[in-house]
């Protein structure tokens, strides 16, 4: 049986963001949070640490699928719909 992946995570440069996928990964997401300001984000060269934690504390965690558009393309398509 596969196990559900409970975060994602997306290295975002200096940062890496996580994104819960399950009611246990909120859960999780809401414990970074706590110990972040908030941002659910952790210093990309501290994500090996955070991985490693999550892991041991049952959590599954995946590595994200970059996003198709980016964020140029976003503030383009709200311009023509005049947003």
């Amino acid at each position: 049986m596969k196990k559900t992946i409970d975060l994602e995570y997306l290295k975002e440069g200096l940062f890496t963001s996580f994104f819960p996928l399950t009611k246990e990964g909120e859960e999780a997401w809401r414990e970074i949070a706590a110990q972040t300001e908030g941002t659910g984000k952790v210093f990309t060269r501290h994500l090996p640490a955070a991985l490693s934690q999550l892991r041991k504390a049952g959590f599954s965690v995946s590595k994200s699928k970059p996003p198709k558009m980016k964020l140029l393309d976003i503030f383009e398509e709200m311009a023509a719909l005049g947003i």
